[in-house]
């Protein structure tokens, strides 16, 4: 979930949200994923929010103690909202010419983070761009997708603030120039302000995603002194029952490459391996359907997971 900052500090856009300085962070910190490390800072800044000085002091010293075992990995499936249409004014890059068309689909979910509580003169000093201004609301933006030469983006906010911005012509102004800053940080475009509103819910079927994101009672739960032994991490099970599916995620996986691994994946447990290393076996709280074409692995780089989903095997049934 980018949470991003301009190209040039003395020009800071008061929509978009600058990182903690990089002296004051601990390796462990810096080991996270730049996903992880911006949903970090929202999470922290919500907990925080009624006492904004005491999120400045204690939030240097508690990224400090922050490690990846620290967050969740869900599965997100955006539901559509509303579209907002645009085309690209400039690209600083070949990879997209002037005059795209640019589909921004306004997106919401439950798992996203909340904005922080905040009263309504705080909300109103974000909405007119006040520097000073505390509130702001966690974005997730999803993969680029191109459809009929044009760009499809995918922003996605909880669902507070959704409800707010579709009775509120302000409030969702302030998220579509949230959503327009994002993609141009991301794609490294300028984008006209000059846009329309198709009568859509969503240009083209939004796509499920995984987002990793801080576990809970983070702040109660993070270790308290940096030198502390770390706990081994082990993989984390759930189960989808809307998909009837098994779902595995297993963290800090010891290569990038995954073609130095081996999987292999029966009805009642998995064993899995790499090159040099010890076969582990992880016992499946229920049998699964090998043979299923759905089942699939997943390795994201950036935090080193590798996700497994697996295909529930039917009831039995008995006479």
């Amino acid at each position: 979930m980018p949470l991003l900052e301009p190209d040039q500090p003395d020009k800071k856009s008061p929509f978009l949200f600058t990182e903690t300085t990089r002296d004051n962070q601990s390796e462990d910190f810096h080991s996270l994923s730049k996903e992880e490390q911006d949903v970090l800072l929202d999470h922290v800044a919500s907990e925080f929010a009624n006492d904004p000085q005491a999120m400045e002091r204690l939030a240097a010293k508690f990224l400090q103690e922050v490690t990846p075992n620290d967050f969740n990995t869900v599965a997100v499936q955006p539901q559509p909202g509303f579209v907002c249409k645009t085309k690209v004014e400039q690209s600083k890059t070949k990879k997209h010419k002037a005059g795209t068309k640019v589909y921004i689909n306004i997106c919401h979910a439950d798992a996203i983070p909340k904005p922080p509580v905040a009263n309504e003169n705080e909300i109103q000093k974000a909405l007119n761009a006040n520097p000073a201004a505390t509130y702001r609301v966690p974005l997730s933006m999803g993969q680029t997708r191109h459809e009929d030469n044009s760009l499809i983006m995918d922003a996605c906010i909880h669902t507070q603030p959704y409800l707010r911005a579709e009775r509120d012509l302000d409030f969702r102004l302030y998220i579509i120039e949230l959503a327009i800053e994002f993609v141009e940080e991301m794609e490294s475009v300028d984008l006209s302000r000059e846009f329309t509103m198709p009568n859509l819910q969503s240009k083209g079927k939004i796509p499920q995603r995984m987002l990793r994101l801080p576990k809970p009672d983070l702040i109660s739960n993070v270790k308290k002194h940096k030198n502390t032994k770390k706990e081994d991490i082990k993989q984390s099970i759930s189960i989808d029952k809307k998909k009837d599916h098994l779902i595995i995620v297993i963290p800090d996986m010891p290569s990038v490459n995954p073609s130095s691994w081996t999987l292999d994946i029966e009805p009642s447990q998995m064993v899995i391996g790499g090159t040099g290393s010890t076969l582990k076996t992880i016992k499946l709280p229920k049998e699964i359907d090998v043979q299923h074409r759905d089942n699939e692995a997943k390795f994201y780089k950036k935090s080193k997971e590798l996700v497994i989903e697996l295909v529930l095997a039917p009831r039995r049934q008995f006479l």
